[in-house]
């Protein structure tokens, strides 16, 4: 049970233009409009040139904030940059427990801990496919002693809170996105992690969703996501969302909302 309810809680920050519902994108979100949905941030576009997001239902136990910027078209590419910070400490001792919610063994204290992370995205259209290239830097500070033996060894995790442990790394990924009729439309990425010198250094992750708009500002989605990396025990890969207790796949649903502020 506690890994189910583990697995919810980093889905909601994994599943996570002027152009709309684009979060992955180089582009903005048009002035004051807004979108959010299940699982995916409070994005709000501030300005022409800046937009911003947080996960607002779980700020209060691991505060979060994004800042996206536009900048200056490269090479025919609409360009961005992306600058993310996360305090996951509230959390993480929060699991450090026995019990429903024990995912980290109670004998360790988690120490200030501070993410951060900046990213450069170019996004172009080319015959009718949304393509973005994206790459950048993770950096993680622990203000304090970090035992090692802490480390949560779960496919998506381990490598997401590996950046507190080593430092630093690097990530890079591409995506694809294309409207096959008026109200579906498909996404399909591929990223990379590397956490230099961590035991169990990368991890490759692919998305695919399948998405209905009912209108501009309603929309369903439904798909998976793939992990694949090295851990402290060995190689592994997983299909999410996942089920322990039944050993089996379930597809993701996910409800997004928008508006525009008046």
């Amino acid at each position: 049970m506690n890994k189910i309810i583990f697995y919810f809680i980093i889905s909601s920050l994994v599943f996570g233009e002027t152009k709309k519902w684009d979060a992955h994108s180089a582009y903005l979100l048009p002035q004051k409009r807004w979108e959010m949905g299940l699982f995916q941030p409070f994005r709000y576009g501030y300005s022409e040139t800046i937009e911003y997001s947080v996960h607002p239902l779980w700020f209060f136990v691991m505060p979060n904030f994004s800042l996206k910027k536009s900048q200056s078209d490269f090479a025919g590419f609409t360009s961005a940059s992306q600058y993310k910070i996360v305090y996951p400490t509230p959390f993480l001792n929060m699991i450090a427990k026995e019990g429903i919610m024990g995912i980290i063994a109670p004998d360790f204290q988690m120490p200030p801990m501070l993410g951060l992370s900046a990213s450069w995205l170019m996004s172009k259209n080319m015959s009718g496919v949304d393509l973005t290239l994206k790459g950048g830097l993770d950096l993680g500070f622990a203000f304090g002693d970090l035992d090692t033996r802490s480390t949560i060894d779960l496919p998506l995790v381990y490598h997401r809170l590996g950046v507190y442990y080593n430092n630093w790394g690097f990530h890079t990924g591409l995506d694809v996105q294309k409207n096959i009729s008026e109200k579906i439309g498909v996404l399909v990425d591929a990223d990379l992690r590397l956490l230099p010198g961590l035991n169990g250094n990368y991890s490759l992750e692919h998305k695919l969703l399948l998405s209905w708009h009912k209108s501009e500002n309603f929309r369903i989605l439904t798909g998976y996501k793939f992990v694949m990396g090295e851990y402290p025990y060995g190689s592994d890969m997983r299909l999410l969302p996942y089920i322990p207790m039944y050993e089996t796949w379930v597809p993701m649903i996910e409800f997004q909302w928008a508006r525009k502020k008046r």
